[in-house]
């Protein structure tokens, strides 16, 4: 592996206005004192401010500063990479603040300007990924916060993610090169919604501006569920939001509480997640259970029973001021505030229950009241008594999906919804916890058993996994999810042939599925069934994933790539590979694809060999990266670097009959014709029906 830290020079480019916004602003204005600084690109287009075109196109057809007087004075100002425009710099000043200012004078502190510039962007990106590292997320988010504190952005919430993908290496060589790739693969797959900033070790921080709580926890579901898709062992993800209405606190807190919730993710499981939210405000959490002393006033009550009802009850419009509660016709009642309370039923049945519930709403619909329940019965399915507490309030919770004045009984549904909590927030034991509970309850339900699996699947689990998508399909073979979610799962356990018969099958109900359409077109390569594959990929391309474009049409230009190759379709193959690069830069398999392609259609064999090395030397552990560049080496006649090659690709994968041909037909074109021979009798030692092995035995036999 070559050296892993780039240390060269950085050149500033126009995409830099963007990355750098902050600091290049703060720069302008320690040399130039302004109110406000832009900045615009060298080249014409894009929108501009009507009132700063005609200054803008006077720099770049001249390259020199121009000053534009009026109530708001405009200095525009050239900035350099070194004799070539890079951006214009318009600066918001107070009248006659540079009219007077020598053009030289302006030029030359924009020399300077820029020469700082450069040497920002030069500290700034981290050596190993080439993205920015922590000072830069730090400025992002102390000016997101003081934003929010000023008020100047309308109160507009963001999220901050720290992201771990922790590297399991041998090495530090290994880890670093796994870390450069997560960074290529982060920047490819998210980078049109946020930059990624590598804080060292596998940490990346992503700011998110303009979400949520809810939609930041979906992304990083959906992000954690891509990592793992594609070959990562481990990644946690930790939150913290900034919501429309809190006050800002400072950065360091701000960051720390972000790293405290990844810390909790560590613990949760192998791809995990955790919202500093959901820690810090337990007391609002949806299944929070009541204060200690209703569990004292209610033990009072049922200490003697055998058999009761538990009813709790929720004053549907409790924000419009006092609630008017009917009588309990006796009942005893436990209030946990004023908007709800327990009420106890002894001996009472679910018919007697319901009954009690409706006269209850009936009499509170006199007086213009509406209230929900939610209802259990005890004893129930070996739930101790205490546990009826937190029922009831999954049972309101599934009262919740039917409106005000709803009442529901607590079943293996209310566990669904309890679990589905637990799982969005991403506390995965306590979900499938949840779902288990609901399964002895409801052991037919097919969401429950999807639910379940799914999560054990998230934890790795997947020998316990499969048998509840099968059982899912014993009852409904043509659920989707089921059949989906199980070939994912046999995909993981390596059961390739598994994994691709289900997904067929899922194909069958739904066929705009963009993950089933890539998955199936990666499985149709690998198994030769390369117009099939076209086919799928094809679909996949027209589809295309809600919020992970990018890197999602790289993956689907890389196996297109791949499967045209395999139909002979070269141009074809290069074209999408090409795009693969463009998408993903370090996309090892692509880049070795079209290193080979580039030998054998003659377009630049340095080219090549060029791409074969990079391919090895961002995935060292892929056999098939080694083979391509044995292949090209020979190509290339360079036989003794393609032996070793074909050596560390067999270190790999020893058993690989491919190789092994590819190894003797190297002996035989060195006149190695013994140990060409040799390899071709140790192809038919673990592969008898190996045509190639016999067919090029009897030919060395009659040589």
């Amino acid at each position: 592996m070559s050296f892993p830290f780039d240390l060269r020079s950085k050149k500033l480019d126009e995409v830099d206005i963007d990355l750098f916004s902050l600091e290049f602003a703060e720069i302008v204005s320690l040399f130039l004192p302004c109110r406000k600084v832009h900045f615009a690109g060298p080249h014409p287009g894009g929108d501009l401010h009507a009132a700063w075109k005609a200054g803008i196109e006077m720099v770049r057809n001249a390259q020199k500063p121009v000053v534009d007087g009026g109530e708001v004075e405009h200095l525009y100002l050239p900035l350099w990479d070194g004799e070539t425009l890079f951006c214009v710099a318009i600066l918001d000043n107070p009248p006659d603040t540079y009219q007077d200012s020598s053009s030289s004078m302006l030029l030359e502190k924009s020399r300077l300007i820029s020469a700082e510039m450069a040497r920002v962007k030069q500290f700034a990106l981290d050596s190993v990924t080439g993205l920015p590292g922590g000072p830069m997320l730090h400025n992002r988010l102390q000016a997101l916060l003081q934003k929010k504190r000023s008020q100047e952005n309308g109160n507009t919430p963001f999220s901050l993610l720290l992201l771990e993908i922790h590297p399991r290496a041998r090495d530090g060589e290994q880890a670093l090169a796994i870390i450069a790739r997560s960074a290529a693969f982060l920047d490819s797959l998210i980078g049109h919604l946020f930059t990624p900033c590598h804080l060292g070790s596998g940490i990346f921080g992503l700011l998110w501006e303009g979400v949520g709580e809810a939609q930041t926890m979906k992304m990083a579901d959906l992000l954690l569920r891509w990592l793992k898709r594609e070959g990562f062992t481990r990644s946690q993800i930790g939150i913290r939001s900034c919501l429309s209405e809190e006050q800002a606190v400072a950065g360091e807190v701000f960051m720390s509480q972000a790293w405290n919730a990844l810390g909790v993710a560590r613990k949760r499981g192998p791809f995990a997640l955790c919202s500093h939210q959901a820690l810090s405000n337990r007391s609002a959490h949806p299944l929070c259970p009541p204060p200690a002393r209703v569990f004292v006033e209610l033990r009072r009550v049922w200490q003697d029973s055998d058999g009761f009802a538990l009813l709790l009850v929720h004053a549907d419009h409790s924000d419009e001021g006092i609630v008017s509660w009917p009588d309990t016709a006796g009942a005893p009642l436990v209030r946990i505030d004023e908007h709800e309370a327990f009420v106890y039923l002894e001996g009472a049945d679910r018919q007697s229950a319901e009954a009690w519930g409706r006269d209850f709403q009936a009499r509170a619909a006199a007086g213009n009241a509406s209230f929900s329940l939610g209802i259990v019965l005890y004893p129930d399915h070996g739930f101790k008594k205490v546990e009826m507490v937190g029922n009831c309030r999954k049972a309101l919770l599934h009262t919740g999906f039917y409106g005000p004045g709803s009442m529901t009984v607590f079943d293996g549904v209310s566990l669904n919804i309890s679990g589905d909590i637990y799982y969005n927030e991403g506390d995965l034991a306590r979900a499938a916890k949840e779902y288990h509970l609901g399964l002895q309850l409801d052991p037919a339900n097919i969401n429950l058993l999807n639910s379940m699996a799914v999560t054990l699947a998230q934890m790795n689990l997947y020998r316990k996994a499969i048998p509840l998508f099968q059982q899912a399909l014993a009852l409904e073979p043509a659920n989707f999810m089921a059949l989906y979610n199980l070939g994912f799962a046999y995909l993981a356990m390596g059961e390739e042939g598994n994994a691709m018969e289900n997904f067929e099958k899922a194909l069958a109900e739904q066929d705009d599925n963009f993950d089933l359409l890539l998955q199936l077109g990666k499985l149709y390569c690998k198994a030769g069934r390369f117009a099939d594959a076209v086919n799928v990929l094809r679909r996949g391309e027209q589809v295309g994933p809600g919020g992970v474009r990018d890197i999602s049409h790289g993956a689907v230009h890389r196996f297109l790539g791949e499967a045209y190759k395999g139909l002979g379709e070269n141009g074809k193959a290069m074209s999408c590979l090409q795009k693969a690069a463009r998408h993903n830069p370090r996309d090892a398999a692509a880049l070795s694809m079209l290193g080979e392609l580039f030998l054998l259609e003659r377009q630049g064999d340095d080219i090549a060999l060029t791409l074969c090395r990079q391919a090895v030397e961002l995935d060292e552990d892929d056999w098939r990266h080694w083979s391509r560049l044995a292949a090209v080496l020979t190509g290339l006649r360079e036989y003794d670097d393609a032996l070793r090659a074909l050596r560390k690709a067999l270190a790999l994968d020893g058993r690989n009959s491919r190789l092994f041909a590819r190894l003797g037909a190297l002996y035989e074109k060195r006149g190695n014709t013994g140990l060409a021979e040799k390899m071709y009798r140790k192809i038919l030692r673990f592969d008898p029906q190996c045509r190639e092995a016999t067919e090029r035995l009897v030919a060395l036999q009659k040589i």
